[in-house]
């Protein structure tokens, strides 16, 4: 829930994934969560394969929440009620409003029990509709529900009246969920932002953006750009990279140090970098060819002698920044702790430079 409330205006207007661990999900006898954050209603409750009980559950929630609903022209059959309501708090006699107000939600209650399908429903989206929430549904493994139509007709319906949806779920049903949801969005530019926003780092959508680009949502790579760049990034060309200090981190780890002392020498003959790192000569010179073939070095002849000289091309630093670590997205870590601070998924060794 820290991601989502930490970035809740990512995570409007779309149906949107968030797997983490079984533990970070409500059990049956939690009541769930009513938060406003940044002007934002955020509702989070269990669903189970009992619709009747899941909406229960976010009327439960929002029972007492009467002075939110202030938008009544769209209400249709709750119209008068809210018309009614809003004109009594207007004149300070919130007694009366609140008395009509659990009169209504008793009905909805009624409504809900004995499954009176089409006003359950109505009323619910229309409170929702006014209210315009993010609705978080925490769910178990939905792969042993025996009936899941109801609850995806459901969010299909919550969807096509544009209300936001997130879904939290055990990561092991992530196919499961993509089959169901097609739709649903594994929102990689809110983590980002998120880790950004716990390290102190504005981001603006665009800089998350291409910085998910440029590194395929690497958090570490993420880390070291920040790290040496300003504290609000909102346009791209406030976004400066330093090659040299995060180099050493891009490329393949057994360069590491050679790469370290190459960036400080620039330029150098064999004799002068040798006694600098621990390698034998054969190792040494292998992987400066190597590197040469990176295109982080150019190797020059003088005097019969061959120098090598650091040259950076951008292309080819694009190139190993965004495959650093292709096959690893470090960025689901977010997701899976979701509940624990980002600023204790960062637990490699290094600085940074």
């Amino acid at each position: 829930m820290n991601l989502i409330k930490t970035t809740p205006e990512d995570f409007l207007n779309g149906l949107y994934f968030i797997p983490t661990f079984r533990g970070n999900i409500l059990e049956l006898d939690e009541k769930g969560e009513f938060e406003i954050v940044n002007k934002i209603p955020i509702i989070r409750v269990l669903a189970t394969p009992n619709l009747k009980k899941t909406i229960g559950r976010i009327i439960y929630l929002i029972k007492d929440k009467y002075v939110l609903f202030k938008n009544y022209e769209n209400a249709k059959w709750l119209k008068n009620l809210l018309k009614y309501i809003n004109e009594k708090i207007y004149f300070d006699k919130y007694y009366r409003a609140k008395k009509a107000w659990y009169r209504g939600i008793k009905d909805l209650f009624y409504d809900i029990k004995t499954w009176n399908f089409e006003k359950a429903i109505g009323k619910t989206i229309t409170l929702l509709k006014i209210l315009n929430p993010i609705i978080v549904f925490d769910i178990h493994d939905i792969r042993k529900w025996h009936y899941k139509k109801s609850f995806v007709r459901f969010i299909k319906e919550l969807r096509k009246n544009k209300i936001s949806v997130v879904i939290r779920f055990p990561h092991e049903c992530y196919d499961e969920m993509k089959l169901l949801f097609p739709e649903g969005i594994l929102n990689v530019k809110a983590s980002i932002k998120y880790f950004a926003k716990v390290h102190n780092y504005l981001l603006s959508d665009k800089v998350a953006e291409h910085l998910l680009k440029l590194t395929n949502g690497n958090l570490e790579t993420i880390y070291l750009i920040l790290k040496h760049s300003k504290r609000e990034i909102k346009t791209l060309r406030e976004l400066k990279i330093p090659w040299l200090k995060i180099l050493p981190y891009i490329v393949n780890s057994k360069y590491r140090k050679l790469v370290e002392k190459i960036i400080e020498l620039k330029k150098f003959k064999i004799e002068d970098i040798e006694y600098k790192v621990n390698y034998k000569l054969p190792t040494l010179y292998r992987y400066l060819d190597e590197l040469v073939d990176l295109g982080i070095l150019v190797k020059i002849k003088h005097r019969n002698k061959i120098r090598f000289k650091i040259k950076l091309n951008r292309n080819n630093l694009l190139h190993l920044l965004k495959n650093y670590r292709e096959n690893y997205k470090h960025w689901i870590t977010i997701f899976l702790v979701d509940n624990i601070p980002a600023s204790i998924l960062l637990k490699r060794n290094f600085d940074g430079g």
